[in-house]
């Protein structure tokens, strides 16, 4: 087997993936709106329902970025295999990269999970930190509705707890790079 068909079973490996985890994202995004919204309208009538709304928010926000965490590695693999075959070609044959970089968002700047800031924000930027916004909201104030209707304070201390580790984890992972890091060791050991 020659070099370029081992690339190219993984390019298409790495498609399947990234096509995989978009599906699986936005089905769970569906799933976890009408959770919200129908756990929502039941605490108009009945307050035990915001004792679910916060982990709802909180898994689903766990759930929602291990699919990015699986995008940004096939987004990442995907460009070190595009440029390795650029390379054995000695042109720009596969560009699929460079349109993701400028259409989705630039693999390789400092993002929040993957929505950029500043000069690399787009569309993608947008509905990520829209969702992030929505799932940020829904936790805050049913968790609010907990403490300031004494619904028991050992589980808001505990939910929030839960957020404290979710979000230093996430940041340590995602805002700092650890991830992406890691990637970049190995690709930089198999460079041609």
């Amino acid at each position: 087997m020659d070099k370029i068909t081992i690339y190219k079973d993984q390019l298409n490996r790495m498609r399947s993936m990234n096509r995989y985890y978009h599906d699986q994202f936005l089905l769970d995004v569906r799933v976890l709106f009408i959770l919200n919204t129908i756990f929502i309208f039941l605490s108009f009538e009945n307050d035990n329902a915001f004792y679910l709304l916060p982990l709802i928010s909180l898994f689903g926000s766990v759930l929602l970025s291990f699919h990015a965490y699986f995008l940004i590695f096939s987004r990442q693999y995907t460009e070190f295999i595009e440029t390795e075959i650029n390379k054995e070609f000695d042109q720009e044959i596969l560009i699929a990269h460079k349109l993701e970089n400028e259409y989705f968002f630039p693999i390789n700047d400092k993002k929040i999970v993957v929505a950029i800031l500043g000069k690399g924000f787009t569309w993608f930027s947008f509905v990520t930190l829209f969702i992030t916004a929505y799932g940020i909201g829904t936790f805050l104030f049913s968790s609010y509705q907990i403490y300031i209707k004494n619904l028991g304070l050992v589980y808001f201390y505990v939910i929030i707890g839960l957020l404290l580790v979710t979000t230093f984890i996430g940041v340590w992972w995602f805002v700092s790079g650890t991830g992406e890091q890691r990637l970049k060791k190995v690709f930089e050991k198999y460079e041609s």
